[in-house]
């Protein structure tokens, strides 16, 4: 989907302390031995914050950030998020309504896995009129009793986080140039590990434990044709990619910098292959120092590139999501101006 009239006009983030990987071993929450391979530096930890308060503090950064403009000057907001985030028969969006934004903007909360915040671009863009300002958030806690973030994913852990975005039709230091967001049904049981759907996990205080999930997944396909859906996945997203560079007007070797989920290493570097990049062109470093943060691992990131100096005027940023679902995602940036701190 091209996108040449939407622009980031901010970005906010609230990243809580990291506890450190050699913290958790010596602790025994992580594997001592798991250390050394992959290479990872922490987690950021919420502790008893709500998700839906990172993403207020997170929106209130962004419009801190975007230079006067304003929550009554919104047209739309969609809340991303992917773990629990507060009461049962509650909706976090009203959360920010009732602190930040009042009741007068439509908002939706949007429920895409770990490429949320890429539908919610994809949704703004095919909403928003001239002069429209929508903002986007996204936020997890996963420190709740169903959940081991140390633990949960092989050569992972999770971490908590609270993004935002504002967007707008006009001007912004970012441009959006493209944006898709695709699923491949014939992966979607790659996380239901084989549990029944009713009644709810969370209903019956059963953990999420991808890892377990994940084997009981190949274990399954060892039966059918496995092999045919992990090489539909790896096509799917090189088609993507491609499909949006393309859109984006440009090649993957014109590409400073790409952001993908904060993930194991040697998957990163694999992903990153595919598309002649390595894994210094990627921001693995900055995401296994954090962890894995659900809805915001890609635009958490892109903030720090940006703080970082990594990044300059001209310079195209490509952002590659991947969730359950098998849902895959992608967008192209092009940085227009390097945003500065308010004051």
């Amino acid at each position: 989907m091209r996108t040449p009239d939407l622009y980031l006009r901010s970005i906010g983030v609230h990243l809580p302390p990291v506890i450190s990987i050699d913290t958790a071993v010596a602790e025994g929450r992580y594997p001592a031995a798991d250390r050394d391979y992959f290479r990872l530096g922490g987690a950021a930890v919420a502790g008893d914050v709500p998700a839906p308060e990172l993403a207020l503090r997170a929106a209130r950064h962004a419009f801190e950030r975007s230079g006067g403009l304003s929550p009554r000057d919104l047209d739309l907001m969609l809340y991303a998020d992917v773990w629990h985030q507060g009461p049962e028969g509650w909706q976090p969006q009203y959360y920010l309504q009732q602190h930040l934004i009042g009741g007068h903007v439509l908002s939706v909360e949007v429920r895409s896995g770990c490429c949320g915040m890429f539908s919610a671009l994809q949704l703004a863009a095919g909403y928003l009129r001239p002069g429209g300002t929508a903002l986007l958030v996204g936020a997890d806690n996963h420190g709740t009793p169903l959940v081991d973030r140390w633990r949960m994913m092989e050569g992972y852990v999770v971490g908590d986080a609270g993004c935002a975005l504002l967007l707008t039709t006009d001007t912004g230091f970012a441009q959006l140039l493209s944006v898709n967001v695709t699923v491949l049904p014939e992966a979607e049981a790659v996380n239901d590990g084989g549990v029944p759907m009713f009644p709810p996990d969370a209903t019956v205080g059963r953990p999420l434990d991808f890892a377990a999930r994940h084997r009981a997944f190949r274990k399954r396909l060892l039966d059918r044709d496995g092999a045919g859906v992990m090489l539909s996945i790896q096509a799917t997203l090189m088609e993507l990619v491609d499909r949006t560079l393309k859109e984006a007007g440009i090649t993957a070797d014109e590409v400073a910098r790409v952001a993908f989920p904060h993930g194991r290493w040697d998957n990163v570097e694999e992903r990153a292959g595919l598309f002649g990049l390595t894994l210094a062109d990627t921001t693995w470093d900055y995401g296994a120092g954090i962890g894995h943060l659900g809805v915001s691992d890609q635009f958490v990131a892109l903030d720090h590139l940006l703080a970082s100096g990594a990044l300059a005027p001209g310079d195209y940023v490509l952002l590659v999501g991947v969730g359950a679902g098998k849902t895959l995602a992608c967008a192209v940036l092009r940085i227009l101006d390097l945003p500065r701190e308010p004051g």
